[in-house]
C-alpha cells in the first residue's frame, strides 16, 4: 500500500513538472523528469529526518541531492533552449531555471533581432529586504574586462553569456541589470529588471527571458 501511494506520488509530481517545461521537453526529456521526481521525492523523504538521522547517512542525501541538482541543470537549459526559438524581434537577458538547479546560472545576452548586437559593457544594481533595512549589491563588468571582446558581436539568432546569477539568496530579491549594446553603429544603454530567482517565484510565464528596454543614447 505505502509503496503504491509513493509511487502515484510520483506519477502526479514528474505531470506538474512536465507543465512546467517546453512541450518539445517534456516529451524529449520525459525519463530525466521521471528520474528526477523520484530523487525529489526521496530528498523530501531525508530532509524529514532532519535532527534525527545518522551523521554517517549525510553523504546520501548529499549524493541524492547531486543527482537532482544535475537533471534540474539538464532540464534548464533545455527548456531555455527550446523557447528561446519562440523569441522574436528583441534583445533579451535569458537565465535557465529548474527547481533545486545548481546555484550559479549563466546569464546570456540573446539576439533576436535581424541585426548584429554588439555588447560593451554591464552594471547591476541589486536590492533585497533585509531586518535591519534594505541590503544592496553593485558590480560591473566589460567585454573587455571579462576576457569575451573577441565574441562579443552576437549575431542574429545567437547568444553570448555575459554574467552569472545566484539562485540561492532566500528573501525577496530584484536586480538592475544595465547593458550599453551597439545596434547598427549606434550606440546605446539598455536595462531589465529581474526578480528573485530568475522571475521565475513572480512572473513564470517569462520561461527565463527577459526584455531589454533601450533607456539612453550613451
Amino acid at each position: 500500500m505505502m509503496r503504491q501511494s509513493i509511487h502515484d506520488e510520483v506519477m502526479k509530481l514528474t505531470s506538474r513538472l512536465a507543465q512546467r517545461c517546453h512541450p518539445r521537453v517534456a516529451e524529449q526529456y520525459a525519463a530525466e523528469l521521471a528520474r528526477y521526481a523520484r530523487l525529489d521525492t526521496a530528498c523530501d523523504a531525508f530532509n524529514a529526518f532532519t535532527g534525527c538521522r545518522p551523521a554517517d547517512d549525510a553523504d546520501l542525501f548529499d549524493s541524492l541531492a547531486q543527482r537532482r541538482r544535475c537533471i534540474a541543470d539538464l532540464l534548464a537549459g533545455a527548456n531555455l533552449d527550446a523557447f528561446e526559438q519562440e523569441k522574436t524581434d528583441g534583445v533579451f537577458l535569458a537565465i535557465p531555471f529548474f527547481g533545486w538547479c545548481s546555484d550559479k546560472q549563466p546569464v546570456f545576452l540573446v539576439n533576436r533581432t535581424s541585426q548584429a548586437v554588439t555588447y560593451m559593457r554591464r552594471r547591476l544594481y541589486a536590492f533585497a529586504s533585509a531586518d535591519d533595512g534594505i541590503d544592496e549589491y553593485r558590480t560591473a563588468g566589460s567585454a573587455f574586462a571579462d576576457g569575451i571582446a573577441a565574441g562579443a558581436v552576437i549575431q542574429p539568432g545567437e547568444r553570448l553569456q555575459i554574467d552569472d546569477y545566484s539562485m540561492s539568496y532566500d528573501g525577496d530579491f530584484v536586480s538592475i541589470r544595465r547593458v550599453v549594446l551597439i545596434i547598427e553603429g549606434e550606440r546605446a544603454e539598455w536595462f531589465v529588471s529581474v526578480s528573485k530567482l530568475a522571475g521565475f517565484l513572480w512572473d513564470e510565464d517569462l520561461h527565463g527571458f527577459h526584455e531589454l528596454k533601450r533607456i539612453q543614447d550613451t
